[in-house]
This record gives C-alpha cells, structure tokens and sequence, in this order.
C-alpha cells in the first residue's frame, strides 16, 4: 500500500534534484523529507512543513520555478490536511 506522503515525497525529490534549485532549499528539502519519517501525527507533520516551505517561499532569491514547484508541494500537503 502507497503511503500518505508518497507524493510529497515523490515531488520533493524531483525538486532536489533540480540543478536549477539553490543548495538551500536541496538542503531544506531534505530536512523535510528526513521529519517523513519522523512517528509525528500527521496533521503536525502537515502544517509543520507547509510552514517550513512557505518560509522558503519567502526568499526573493529563489527563482520562479523553484517557487512554482514549492506551492506544488503544499498544494499537495493541504490536499492530504483535507482528507
């Protein structure tokens, strides 16, 4: 059985392994990826890293597509707050 996170998981992936993305969001992403697998409850999960990718949001260095793909991921990440 598929998990939860899977898409999540599957879009962060793509998107750190975007030579395009700055080192730190590849190194955010992976410290993301890494609290996953963390025995948190879900919803915790959820807003705890909706929070962390809209601080990335935040800094005007990222370029577009990087940006495109993080609201991608939250996107994702409310879709499943939602289930």
């Amino acid at each position: 059985m598929a998990g939860k996170f899977d898409k999540v998981e599957a879009a962060i992936k793509y998107l750190q392994e975007d030579p395009s993305a700055p080192r730190s969001v590849r190194e955010k992403l992976n410290a993301i990826t890494q609290y996953l697998k963390q025995p948190v409850d879900d919803s915790t999960k959820i807003a705890t890293i909706l929070s962390d990718i809209e601080e990335l949001c935040m800094d005007v260095n990222i370029p577009p597509f990087v940006r495109t793909q993080l609201y991608s991921i939250s996107g994702i990440l409310e879709s499943l707050g939602n289930e």
